[in-house]
Formats: C-alpha cells, structure tokens, sequence
C-alpha cells in the first residue's frame, strides 16, 4: 500500500511508505511451521526483532528465503530438525512469547542484558499447565531451556491482556492437535485467527502498513496541524489511537476500505482535528497500548487536562514504559500525579532536556518528533520496529524525504 502527504496547498506529491505491520510479520513467519504450504511476503518489516523470528525458525529447520527488499519466501515441505540449538533474541521478547510452545526440546532461548531481566512468567505458566517442562531462572527470566514437551488439553482464562499469550496457546493446540480453551477478558489483536484460516498449500500476502508506526506519522502531521493522506491496516482491536481522534471532531474522508486476505487495508484523508475528549477508560486501551508514549506527547501539545486508565500494561514491554513516560514528562516540565490505576497530566509547553530512553524505541521515537533541541539516548533502538524512522524523519522541516518515482 502507498502513502501519501501533502506538501503544499495545491499540490500533492506521492510519498511511498513501507512499513509492513510487525504482527502480522511475526505470525507470517510461525504459520509456517504449522502448514506444509508455501508463503509469499510482500513488505515485510524488515526490523530487528523480525529478523530475530526468522533466524529462530531458520534454526529449527524452516526453510526461509529472504527478507530481500521487504520481500520473503517461506517454504515447510522439507523441513530439517536441529536440537540443542542455542538461540540469541536480542531485546525481542514477542520471539519468546509468540513461539516458545513451538520449538523442538532442547532449545535454549537467550537474550540481551535488557531481555534477561524481563519476566516471562506470563508466558511459562500456561505452558507448565500444559505439560511442557521449562527451566529458567530465578523469577522466571532467560535463558530459557526447553526440557520436555508433554500436551494436555487445558481451559484457560486469559488474566492479562496480552495477544501474544494467546497466539503462543493457540499455535500449541494446532502443533498438537489437542483443545485449549481460551478465556479473554477483554479482547485482544487476532491477527493469528486471521491467518490461520487459509488451507491452501500456498498463498501470497502484501503486508498491510503498521498504525502502531504511523502514529508517529499521524500525530506529528496533527500537532503541526497540515493535511496528509495515509494507508495503514484497519483492524478494528488495533485501532484504539485513531478511534480517540475520530471523537475529537476530526475531519477525515475514506478514500477506500477493502478487505484483502481477512485484513483491512484503509487509505484515509485527515484535514484537521479539535480536541475533545480528555479522558480515556481503561477498555479503550488494549486497542492503543503500543501506541500510549506517542498518544501522551501528542496530548501535552494542548493546554487542557486529561486523565487515562488502565496503563498497568506498559509496565510489562520492552521497559516499564509507565514510569519512563513519567520522567519524561517530569524532564519536559509538564504536571503529572499517578494514581493505581489512571494517570492525571495537563498539557503546557515543555522545555528541552536530556532524555534516557534505555533500551524502548517508542519512548525515543515518541520524544523525537517534538523537535525542540532534545537530546535524547539509544538512538540505535529505532531498528527493532521502525528502522527507517530517520528516513521519514531527516531533514530540517521533518517533512518525509523519500524518492518520487
């Protein structure tokens, strides 16, 4: 799909955008362990924590050509088995999570500096359940050893909100064949469902755009209040940011809806928005919970107060994303009281500061397009979901340099 933004009022001039969508790139790849079929990938996000998955699934024997130009070719008729493999994730914690209940015994799973102190708890305790026996260590961080696979059915009720979780249960139940019974208690991204139903022995994907990175793209263009068109993937549990700025009196057209391969492809037209709503519930943010550190900068932009539920989550990503967007908004002057379960802050003009971003790329992508003279830590941390970030992002007027064809 292309993007587009308007640079002057009268002209329009075309923008190609490739972002593929970083969920539906992982499950691709862990399709293809469970179907003999071949699969066709186009616009594949080729970022680190994918390529993490691919060398993963190459290691186990899967046959994975690519990714060559966003472009991948996953074969599983021949597969070759490997044990005692010693698999490095880097800092990707959705690897783990996603296809732990499919790899062979013996593996072991190791991460990072930031990665080993990451619980997987959440992942490990459906698993033992099952009957799979894992070893750990303390407080259930890797490296992760998997001793033996025993499967049991089992009735689950899905206590966290996490799609990972539940893509991790639903895989192992089509591995082997047994019933899991899953519980939601609110719903989360089914982008597994969705692939799942394909029984063709091959079938060809163009990945639809990421909101989750165009919300950077979304909420800049907002704040700088200009007009742009975007094309992004529109499932309905994925879209929670764009949902928040449609009730703010946001003026957008549809220039088409389409539904390619049981997803949504969109293109919409933004022209200008006015904010309205300054409190969001709690059910609203399962939709957003990525996109929650670019939704509080792009709130502090307006001088009004606003209070937010249900943020428990972001303590469980790639930081304690809740209390490093705290000391951010703290270091940008603006007023902020944490509560247990919502956050109160009111928006004022902020000033420059020094930012520590650890080892989270939407912290540092978030605090970026603020552009007010802010230095900011782990620059490098942009390549595990948007590697082209300064390619859209790199020049003076942060328009989007990219080549016109």
């Amino acid at each position: 799909m292309n993007s587009f933004y308007k640079i002057k009022k009268l002209i329009i001039k075309k923008r190609k955008i490739f972002s593929g969508d970083k969920s539906i790139s992982h499950r691709l790849i862990l399709i293809g362990i469970l179907k003999k079929m071949n699969i066709e990938v186009l616009n594949l996000l080729e970022s680190n924590d994918i390529l993490i998955t691919i060398n993963l699934f190459k290691n186990i024997g899967i046959n994975i050509y690519g990714p060559i130009n966003n472009y991948i070719f996953i074969s599983s008729y021949k597969k070759k088995y490997f044990s005692n493999n010693i698999n490095f994730l880097g800092n990707s914690g959705t690897s783990i999570r996603i296809s732990l209940s499919l790899l062979i015994k013996n593996n072991v799973l190791i991460g990072d500096k930031s990665l080993n102190k990451r619980t997987m708890y959440r992942i490990i305790k459906p698993l033992t359940m099952i009957g799979f026996v894992i070893q750990c260590k303390k407080n259930f961080f890797t490296p992760i050893i998997i001793i033996k696979k025993n499967n049991f059915g089992l009735k689950y009720n899905l206590v966290n909100i996490s799609s990972q979780i539940k893509s991790c249960l639903i895989l192992s139940s089509i591995n082997s064949f047994l019933k899991i019974y899953i519980k939601e208690k609110k719903k989360t991204r089914d982008h597994s469902e969705r692939l799942l139903f394909f029984k063709k022995k091959s079938f060809y994907l163009y990945v639809p755009n990421d909101i989750s990175t165009l919300s950077f793209i979304i909420c800049y263009y907002l704040i700088k209040k200009k007009k742009f068109i975007i094309s992004f993937n529109m499932n309905k549990l994925r879209i929670g940011i764009l949902e928040y700025i449609l009730k703010n009196n946001v003026k957008i057209y549809f220039l088409f809806n389409k539904i390619i391969k049981n997803e949504h492809y969109s293109k919409i037209f933004f022209l200008k928005l006015k904010i309205k709503e300054k409190v969001i519930f709690s059910i609203e943010i399962s939709k957003m919970i990525d996109e929650i550190p670019i939704l509080l900068t792009f709130l502090i932009n307006f001088k009004k107060r606003f209070k937010i539920y249900g943020l428990e989550e972001l303590k469980f990503k790639e930081s304690n994303r809740l209390e490093l967007m705290k000391k951010n908004l703290f270091f940008l002057g603006i007023k902020i009281i944490n509560k247990k379960n919502y956050l109160i802050f009111k928006g004022n003009s902020y000033r420059k500061n020094l930012f520590l971003t650890y080892n989270d790329h939407r912290l540092f992508m978030s605090i970026f397009i603020l552009k007010k003279n802010i230095i900011l830590s782990n620059t490098e941390n942009i390549l595990s979901s948007f590697p082209k970030f300064f390619f859209y992002f790199n020049n003076k007027n942060n328009f989007y340099y990219v080549y016109n064809k």
